[in-house]
């Protein structure tokens, strides 16, 4: 049966000790709620932790009880930039997917849209800047139905449906775009060099210094493809990881590190999260001295198979990289980035931005063809 609104009471958790009392409520409803890897205590504790001492933005996560219990989570981060409140998720700023978490019974739009007011009462909030909300979700319905929506991009994410397939070499080969089994990359691989793939936990004292290791090889790997990322290059991608992956405080076996080791030395590294159904691909990379034996594609299969044996799907999070189209059989959902003005100051200060910068851009091409500017034109705020 379906909550009403009025029975449910929200407080808002601001203070990192707080916040941490309630991962055992936190963890429940996560079971509960078959939730994803982004709304798991884990992984919005170790995003705080990998927060920069001088960050403006603070924890304010909204916590919604009926009778006590926990049925409503929704992690944020609350910061105000020049003349605006934001809310954004609490996630790594690697534009991670976000949801609210909702027991079953909260699972309806009235509830949703009393959270999301109650997130916008409580921080003042002028915008909200959402990345990667399923875009069938009630929270993206809520924020396009209840809100002021400026700005909303799609993406696509691929994903397997393995469960219930029964055959794993037929499966390999009604994969799109795949003109080499598995088993291929494997045996050139071992042509080359003896390997074993192994899958560790926190517990394994070898973790640590792996993860270390992905993060060092995942920022050669951008400079090597002239990828351009602050998240990949900063400090925080090496905290959040090192925490997510090793802190002992978290619900054991939900993130996984698979590591392919010729000698005891990493060749290629993947962490995975792992849900009630779903297996989710965070992270991957490789070690470029070896990228022509594809050490990378062979810890991404083996990784495939093991959801395939153990009953997931593999849910490839976003991106387009082939592997992904392939694996997934162009299976796929839709997400929404969405840039939500909460209030009328907001609204004012999104119109008055946009209007700066396509006044700019009329005046970069009057100038370009040589014309005067409008009158006034230079007094107009950049």
């Amino acid at each position: 049966m379906a909550l009403a609104t009025d029975a449910i009471s929200f407080e808002v958790v601001r203070d990192i000790e707080r916040f941490r009392t309630l991962q055992p409520e936190w963890n429940e409803l996560w079971h509960a709620a078959d939730g994803g890897f982004a709304e798991h205590f884990g992984f919005c504790h170790a995003s705080l932790m990998a927060e920069d001492p001088g960050s403006p933005r603070k924890l304010h996560c909204l916590v919604g009880r009926h009778t006590g219990r926990i049925v409503v989570i929704w992690p944020l981060l609350a910061y105000r930039y020049k003349l605006w409140r934001y809310l954004t998720p609490l996630a790594p700023e690697n534009r991670s997917p976000t949801n609210m978490l909702l027991a079953p019974e909260c699972n309806n739009e009235a509830v949703v849209n009393f959270a999301l007011n109650a997130a916008i009462k409580s921080a003042r909030a002028d915008v909200i800047e959402l990345w990667r909300v399923p875009s069938d979700s009630l929270l993206c319905q809520c924020l396009k139905r209840h809100a002021m929506t400026r700005r909303e991009t799609h993406e696509r994410t691929y994903f397997a449906t393995l469960r219930g397939e029964t055959d794993w070499d037929s499966f390999c080969r009604s994969r799109p775009g795949r003109d080499k089994n598995p088993d291929y990359a494997k045996r050139k691989l071992a042509k080359h060099l003896e390997y074993d793939i192994e899958l560790l936990d926190r517990n394994d004292e070898r973790a640590a210094s792996i993860v270390d290791w992905l993060v060092l090889n995942k920022r050669k790997w951008a400079q090597d493809k002239d990828i351009d990322s602050r998240w990949v290059s900063g400090e925080s991608s090496g905290k959040f990881w090192r925490d997510l992956m090793v802190n002992e405080t978290y619900e054991p076996g939900m993130f996984r590190l698979f590591a392919l080791l010729h000698q005891g030395t990493p060749l290629a590294a993947l962490i995975v999260g792992v849900g009630h159904r779903r297996l989710f691909f965070l992270t991957v990379t490789y070690d470029l001295t070896h990228a022509k034996f594809s050490p990378g594609t062979v810890i991404l299969d083996e990784c495939v198979k093991w959801a395939f044996d153990h009953g997931f799907d593999a849910d490839f999070t976003p991106g387009n990289e082939p592997y992904k189209v392939s694996w997934s059989g162009k299976q796929s959902y839709q997400t929404s980035s969405i840039l939500v003005m909460a209030s009328a100051w907001g609204s004012l200060g999104y119109s008055a931005k946009t209007f700066a910068r396509q006044l700019k851009s009329r005046l970069t091409g009057m100038a370009s063809r040589g014309l005067p500017a409008p009158k006034g034109a230079g007094d107009v705020p950049q």
